[in-house]
């Protein structure tokens, strides 16, 4: 026969360690975000042609920043996956905060 208590124990523990777990990914998150280029793609049309463009915040200021030509695919292609890869890692980044708030304060019921 378990104790209540040490249910509550049991489940105490299993909550720190889904936190710590939580904390491993959100520092993996933030290390993988710093390794990839802020801002958002878009194509540009000049003179007929099209060209891969970065916008991107800085402070105020809107800084595009010129990637290469479309017709460049390899490296277009490169730049797309990237902005997609930094969009997926902070869209996980948010929801594992999400995920740390409600654990700790599910952690806050066992102190």
């Amino acid at each position: 026969m378990i104790i209540v208590g040490d249910k509550m124990s049991i489940l105490k523990s299993v909550l720190e360690e889904e936190l710590e777990r939580n904390l491993r990914n959100q520092k993996i998150y933030k290390e993988m975000l710093s390794n990839l280029p802020k801002g958002s793609i878009y194509i540009s049309n000049r003179n007929g042609k099209q060209y891969i463009y970065r916008k991107n915040r800085v402070g105020k200021k809107i800084i595009n920043e010129y990637i290469c030509a479309l017709s460049n695919s390899e490296k277009a292609e490169e730049e797309i996956k990237k902005s997609e890869d930094y969009s997926r890692i902070f869209k996980s980044l948010n929801l594992a905060i999400k995920e740390e708030l409600r654990l700790r304060k599910a952690l806050k019921a066992y102190e």
